[in-house]
């Protein structure tokens, strides 16, 4: 990898997403390979907002490869006090080798936080506008059940959110892999990102499509996922959000409509269970959604070794 920072998957070369999916695939069962990886280096946990799985995946990462880490919570940095984040990254890039940093704010942030660093890697946890790592986590999700990622076809379903906005991007970076963004119109995608996965898509070879109706779904899709309606545990700002997605929630019956006996389903977690999904799809045998999370150690694992080691050999 020839990138410093991962703030959204668009600082990837298209070859790099495949590069760590690949690397994170081969690294199952192995990661004993990469313990020395980050001997001799700091990184900063700078979680503004709650994280289970993304804060413990990065922290148990770190520690397998033999890193050290600080870790800040929301109140800790004098960014509350009105510190500049000019100010806050000269200080970090004396002392860290890369800070992982979930805001929930505007990327941007992350941006002034990486151009004013001289040698900081600064790697996105989750903002407004992407979950890059997730994304990665994700397709080595997907290339582990079905063996390659050409060929498949993701079904993203439901409230579009900063996950499928990174899982968009990042599909449409592989060759052959087609996804579809199924959402009602007032929970689409934004239209830059769109522009931005169909710009990609024509590179690669890769397939896009965007479809706002029931009756539009594809059929035999290998893939379908979901995320929380609620992004970043919000309730949307349209007075009857619940009655517009009601009909768009993963049940059985959903997954026979649009799949069949070897789709599987997928959730980046925290899940709303019985909002977005059903228990029984949850719980089933298709879910892979334990498979998931785990990646996210594996993902931390190939994201930070690229940007870390990657760099410097």
């Amino acid at each position: 990898m020839k990138t410093r920072s991962l703030i959204s998957i668009q600082d990837l070369l298209p070859e790099e997403v495949q590069q760590l999916v690949d690397e994170g695939c081969a690294l199952e069962g192995r990661e004993a390979l990469y313990a020395e990886n980050l001997s001799g280096k700091t990184i900063g946990l700078y979680f503004k907002q709650p994280s289970t799985r993304t804060r413990t995946s990065f922290f148990l990462a770190i520690e397998r490869m033999g890193g050290k880490t600080i870790q800040y919570g929301p109140g800790d940095l004098q960014l509350e006090n009105g510190e500049s984040i000019e100010d806050t990254a000269m200080i970090f890039d004396q002392c860290l080798d890369v800070i992982v940093a979930r805001t929930n704010g505007p990327e941007s942030e992350l941006r002034r936080l990486a151009k004013a660093s001289s040698h900081l890697a600064v790697i996105n946890a989750l903002s407004a506008e992407e979950h890059p790592t997730q994304a990665i986590a994700d397709l080595i999700t997907v290339q582990q059940e079905f063996g390659s990622l050409a060929g498949r076809h993701m079904l993203y379903v439901g409230a579009a959110n900063n996950t499928s906005s990174s899982l968009l991007l990042a599909a449409t970076r592989i060759p052959k892999l087609q996804i579809t963004i199924a959402t009602p119109s007032e929970f689409s995608q934004p239209a830059h990102i769109i522009a931005i996965a169909q710009n990609n898509a024509k590179q690669s070879g890769a397939k896009v499509s965007v479809v706002n109706s029931l009756a539009q779904l594809p059929a035999q899709v290998d893939v379908v996922y979901t995320a929380r309606w609620q992004s970043m545990g919000k309730e949307p700002k349209y007075p009857h959000w619940r009655k517009l997605l009601n009909i768009w929630r993963v049940d059985e019956d959903f997954m026979q409509r649009v799949g069949n006996s070897s789709t599987v389903f997928m959730h980046d977690l925290p899940a709303s269970r019985g909002d977005e999904v059903t228990n029984a799809v949850m719980d089933g045998a298709s879910s892979r959604i334990r498979r998931q999370a785990h990646n996210k150690t594996i993902a931390a694992m190939v994201v930070l070794t690229g940007l870390v080691v990657g760099r410097e050999t």
